[in-house]
């Protein structure tokens, strides 16, 4: 759910949004509309937490995803390939690396404490559909038009639009409750849009959408 109470935006010095009031519930699927210029994208950084409101506040309940409408992968990201990128979504990168730390400490020394602790981090993985995940995070890829022979290589090497998609994929991975797309057909082929256009149409969370496709 997400909830704007007395909510006021201003971008260098006018103010475009003044005491709103709202509610997102789970299903509800909102666009923003207004001419260029009229301020949803700044509306959209202060809901989704990219920039603070002049006045009022903003309550976020459950998982939240924001696509910005020019998203950054940070300089830390840059090495890592997409698919890694994408399971980040989940905390899935970071529990495959604690398990390659328990794996390596268990071959140094076979004792029983350091068996015990990588079969219990390994069954919590296997039972969570860790083994499952990237497959589910190159289908998303996929359907967004990333090709496969792309999620491999490091991000850096990646087009502006490729980084986008894998952006974009990281967020629907994460399963989140309320999701604010900003643009989010931007660089899109027919064929992703329409699959991200089903994926919309199914989603059972909070939906806001700012669009001018």
């Amino acid at each position: 759910m997400l909830q704007a109470h007395d909510l006021s935006v201003e971008v260098g010095g006018r103010l475009v949004v003044e005491s709103a009031a709202f509610t997102v519930m789970p299903r509800d699927k909102v666009g923003i509309v207004g001419r260029n210029g009229a301020g949803k994208t700044s509306l959209f950084k202060v809901l989704g937490g990219a920039a603070e409101p002049k006045a009022g506040k903003v309550l976020r309940k459950g998982g939240f995803g924001y696509l910005p409408q020019d998203p950054r992968i940070g300089d830390t990201d840059q090495g890592r390939n997409p698919v890694t990128h994408i399971l980040s979504g989940r905390g899935i990168d970071e529990q495959i690396e604690r398990i390659e730390k328990l794996r390596a400490a268990m071959e140094e020394n076979p004792d029983t404490r350091n068996v015990e602790r990588y079969s219990r981090a390994e069954d919590e993985f296997r039972v969570s559909g860790g083994y499952a995940a990237e497959s589910e995070a190159r289908a998303l890829a996929h359907g967004l038009g990333l090709a496969d022979d792309r999620m491999d290589l490091p991000i850096r090497v990646l087009s502006g639009g490729e980084r986008r998609r894998v952006e974009l994929a990281r967020i629907l991975f994460a399963g989140s409750d309320v999701l604010c797309l900003d643009e989010p057909t931007n660089h899109l082929d027919v064929d992703a849009k329409m699959w991200l256009l089903d994926y919309m149409r199914q989603y059972k969370g909070a939906l806001l959408v700012i669009s001018h496709d």
